[in-house]
């Protein structure tokens, strides 16, 4: 298999951005009860980064090169290193915020800030939003946790976040519990989402007030 690549601007050393792309790919072939919507944008996120897809909300083309150029994803000598720049992801993240915050979508102000043009953005879940910021608010640093429960954190005995995904679920179905603990692990997301949105939205506010000064 080729090498990856990572950008520069992505915090994260490659081993630990590979296992939570391992986690969150192997997350989209498991039940609702499993892995949910927040996992699934993770995993858009760093499918965006690992392969150069388009980005998981404002569909931006990300792209990426091969060192030799004409490698394919067999060749074990090729590297591999995705287009996305910071600002792209900056831009991707903050989109990705406010829609899991719900809060409103950035004004031509932000995207100016951002140094991206503005983009339409697909409608989503809150808690796919949620997933693709936590996924990469990560990758840029800002925050240290890992977006998606791994094999490392078992490892060390590290509680899962979400214990209702590793629950047994009685008939293979989950039932009234199930439902009560991911609306609370949802409404938990909400929170965090909010307390974030605000507190970036009152220092770019700030900002913008002192620049006008």
């Amino acid at each position: 298999m080729f090498t990856l690549v990572l950008p520069t601007w992505v915090v994260p050393p490659l081993h630990a951005v590979e296992e939570c792309d391992r986690v969150a790919r192997r997350s989209l072939e498991l039940p609702r009860y499993r892995a949910t919507s927040r996992d699934s944008g993770v995993a858009a996120a760093l499918v965006w980064l690992t392969l150069g897809e388009v980005s998981p909300l404002t569909q931006r083309f990300g792209g990426g090169t091969w060192d030799p150029p004409n490698s394919t994803p067999a060749d074990s000598t090729a590297t591999w290193s995705s287009s996305a720049t910071y600002e792209m992801a900056r831009s991707e993240s903050w989109v990705a915020l406010s829609r899991a915050a719900d809060a409103p979508p950035p004004p031509d102000d932000d995207w100016r800030r951002l140094g991206v043009e503005p983009a339409p953005v697909k409608e989503c879940e809150r808690e796919y939003a949620y997933g693709v910021w936590r996924a990469l608010a990560w990758l840029l640093g800002v925050r240290e946790d890992f977006p998606i429960y791994t094999s490392w954190h078992r490892s060390a005995e590290i509680p899962h976040d979400r214990p209702h995904l590793r629950a047994p679920v009685r008939g293979g179905q989950p039932g009234a519990a199930w439902d009560a603990a991911e609306q609370a692990a949802q409404d938990q997301a909400h929170r965090d989402a909010r307390w974030y949105w605000e507190h970036v939205r009152s220092r770019l506010d700030a900002t913008a007030d002192s620049a006008g000064r």
